[in-house]
């Protein structure tokens, strides 16, 4: 056989060997996908199982970025969304992520809210919105734009943005963003301490996530009726919901949620009293630590800890780990200037 023929089937083989890995990554990214409403922690351990990403084009390195992004936002691993970001920016000018942008900075905003910093989430969910056409995409930049509003206390914006969106998510029968809308009015109900109204919410909230089988929104909307069945003292329903709950949190990966819902036993557990054991008193300050917002620690701080009369201080202010504002304020299609920390 000729060496040019030889090299030509080398040659051959290598690029359909390259050719099969990369389609055995878009397999593995679809599966992901697939996984992102139904069971988050899954699409990232399929991610994860992805060796040599770096080998990849840059189109797939992009998409397992957004991927993990959308994961990670669910179960609320702000190190995987820093992570994410900080690679996506680099191909910031690029036509991937120039197509891609309502996800990306949808993703972002959302971290930023987290990370304590709501007038900037604010601006990078205006701008997504601004390029959003999919009412999928319009949904969920409403809610989160209705979140920052909430925490900026701003109930009547906030309520109006959850108006639109339950008329888009009606419109298109999007049952699951309809839960995600009553569980945010019965939080915003709850900061207005509308007890009745806030459960209601979050009943309605509740049976949407769990016919959806969204074991995320299912686990919060259950965690806040148990917090309310607590501060009420409703013994049966708490009860009745207790076990459900508790085994779906415990058996989802948020430190968060597990840490709620330690705070919310052990004060319904307690029965008015205060915590003596010094054991508990530790681990109830750890698990503090653990959980997910300045808001939720605010909420467990005035309603279980002083009644607890377990000592927690609040954050002043969470900030980015990572990606500092300048690298924020240089990105790309949004108004940053108006912005402030």
């Amino acid at each position: 056989m000729k060496i040019s023929h030889l090299f030509c089937i080398v040659a051959l083989f290598a690029s359909l060997c390259v050719y099969a890995k990369a389609n055995d990554v878009e397999r593995i990214l679809d599966e992901a996908e697939d996984y992102l409403i139904v069971k988050p922690s899954r699409s990232l351990t399929l991610l994860n199982n992805i060796s040599d990403l770096s080998s990849n084009t840059d189109n797939i390195i992009m998409r397992w970025h957004i991927l993990a992004l959308r994961a990670s936002v669910s179960t609320n691993q702000l190190g995987n969304m820093e992570h994410s970001i900080k690679q996506l920016l680099i191909y910031k000018h690029s036509r991937y992520f120039k197509d891609n942008l309502v996800t990306i900075y949808s993703a972002i905003g959302i971290w930023l809210r987290r990370s304590g910093y709501p007038h900037y989430a604010n601006i990078s969910l205006h701008c997504a919105l601004t390029f959003a056409k999919n009412p999928r995409h319009r949904l969920a930049l409403l809610n989160s734009k209705a979140l920052v509003a909430r925490d900026l206390k701003q109930y009547k914006h906030a309520q109006s943005l959850y108006a639109q969106a339950t008329l888009i998510a009606s419109k298109h029968n999007n049952r699951i963003k309809l839960a995600t809308i009553d569980n945010n009015l019965g939080a915003i109900a709850l900061d207005k301490k509308q007890y009745n109204l806030a459960e209601k919410y979050f009943k309605s909230a509740l049976t949407g996530h769990q016919n959806e089988d969204n074991r995320s929104g299912h686990i919060t909307a259950g965690l806040n009726l148990l917090f309310l069945y607590s501060l009420q003292n409703k013994t049966f329903d708490y009860h009745r919901l207790y076990d459900p709950i508790s085994s779906l949190t415990n058996a989802f990966p948020s430190s968060a949620k597990r840490a709620l819902l330690f705070w919310i036993h052990t004060t319904y557990n307690a029965k008015g009293g205060i915590v003596t054991d010094n054991r508990l008193h530790k681990r109830l300050k750890n698990e503090f630590d653990q959980l997910e917002s300045r808001r939720v620690k605010q909420l467990v701080k005035v309603y279980l800890a002083d009644q607890l009369n377990v000592a927690v201080s609040l954050p002043t202010k969470s900030k980015p780990r990572t990606i500092n504002l300048n690298n924020i304020k240089s990105m790309p299609f949004c108004n940053w200037k108006n912005a402030k920390p």
